[in-house]
């Protein structure tokens, strides 16, 4: 059975060609091409982008060391103590990336706790219903980063473009089938608009009931 080379496989092969061929006229003192220059560039580009990523995940621990400051020793506990991998004798700096954004993420509350004098002293019922609010910011912010967390406008926008869209759905229906079919139609549609306001507020945010979201 022959086999088949898809077209980018083909269009990577011809890449290649020009950027081979360009080369050897390079080598040949012979002027390039338009086409052959593009080539060039973005082959040395590609090449660029290559190593820059070899090179962020096999850092020295010396230049770890120059860049942040610290002795080896001091780098070395501090990897032991809050869990982030730049011990070795090489450096993989997205994953030293990713670690401390875990770490900070992992004790945000904490770490808000130290910078807000309020949250100093013993543990008051007050302290202590303060502490609470804080915590719940610190995780509707995570979730809201994470884009766990959707904006109750963004909610409201999309649920009341999906009725528009169904109105006008309900309009067919009644030119085709008669007035019934749009009435019971629009009465779905009017109980959708009150389950939203109800889950998520009216255009200015306040719910029927105080149990919202």
């Amino acid at each position: 059975m022959a086999s088949t080379v898809s077209a980018a496989d083909s269009a990577g092969a011809s890449e290649k060609e020009i950027v081979a061929r360009a080369y050897r006229k390079v080598m040949a003192g012979k002027d390039l091409t338009k086409n052959e220059r593009r080539a060039v560039k973005r082959h040395e580009k590609e090449q660029e982008e290559r190593l820059r990523w070899k090179f962020y995940e096999t850092i020295p621990q010396k230049h770890w060391a120059k860049l942040s400051g610290r002795q080896a020793k001091v780098i070395n506990e501090q990897a032991q103590r809050y869990g982030i991998p730049f011990s070795g004798a090489t450096v993989n700096l997205p994953a030293v990336a990713r670690a401390i954004h875990d770490f900070l993420a992992a004790n945000a509350v904490k770490l808000a706790e130290d910078d807000d004098p309020l949250l100093q002293g013993g543990g008051s019922p007050a302290l202590e219903r303060y502490r609470e609010e804080k915590a719940a910011l610190a995780r509707l912010d995570r979730l809201e980063r994470e884009r766990t967390l959707v904006p109750r406008d963004e909610i409201r926008e999309g649920l009341g473009l999906l009725a528009s869209m169904l109105r006008g759905v309900g309009e067919t229906l009644q030119r085709q089938f008669g007035p019934v079919a749009g009435e019971i139609l629009n009465e779905v549609l009017d109980e959708m608009d009150r389950e939203i306001i109800r889950r998520v507020g009216d255009a200015n945010g306040s719910l029927e009931d105080s149990d919202g979201y």
